[in-house]
């Protein structure tokens, strides 16, 4: 029996996912990862669930409910290229974001909500970020210095309104992997 994943996060725009495949076509023979993450994949964790019975995720789907109308919805910018694991070889690339107090806020009371109904939570800092590729292949260092120039998008066409969270589920023998689950949508109230 194959275990399923669960998280909840912020949606990319379909503008915004097809800006970055149209850049990632440009410049994957210069970045040579082992996977680059699907463009429908394209989002923002809030939280990991991994995985969790039926009764739990009807937990989370009332709790988000509840936070979803406590909270308005929020601009916010994709900024900047970065990476995790080893500098010269790093395992995750992704696209960074100016962090809103807005999404610290709506992700620090999912966190609490999760970890109220029972699932045991990563306890290092959130650091929202937008996975583009994985494992770094090549007997050549990460060009860090070349990441500037290789992506110069407008910055409007980074900046999109959040209006949902959405609870996805993982499906790992397919692509793109995950799947939308429920649609939370924030306070549109001023």
């Amino acid at each position: 029996m194959t275990s399923t994943h669960y998280f909840l996060a912020v949606p990319i725009p379909q503008a915004t996912k097809q800006l970055y495949l149209e850049w990632r076509q440009l410049v994957k023979e210069k970045l040579p990862f082992k996977s680059w993450v699907h463009h429908e994949d394209y989002h923002i964790t809030l939280v990991f669930l991994g995985d969790a019975p039926f009764s739990k995720i009807q937990e989370v789907k009332a709790e988000m409910k509840r936070i979803a109308n406590k909270h308005q919805a929020f601009p916010l910018q994709l900024k900047g290229l970065g990476t995790f694991g080893a500098k010269e070889s790093p395992r995750i690339f992704w696209s960074g974001l100016d962090v809103p107090s807005e999404l610290a806020e709506l992700q620090r009371d999912i966190f609490d909500a999760c970890v109220g109904i029972g699932f045991n939570m990563d306890k290092r800092p959130y650091h929202p970020h937008m996975t583009l590729a994985r494992r770094w292949q090549s007997e050549h260092d990460f060009p860090y210095k070349e990441l500037s120039k290789l992506f110069q998008p407008k910055e409007e066409l980074l900046t999109f309104e959040v209006e949902n969270i959405v609870l996805y589920q993982t499906h790992l023998n397919r692509s793109p992997k995950y799947q939308p689950l429920s649609i939370f949508p924030l306070n549109q109230n001023g």
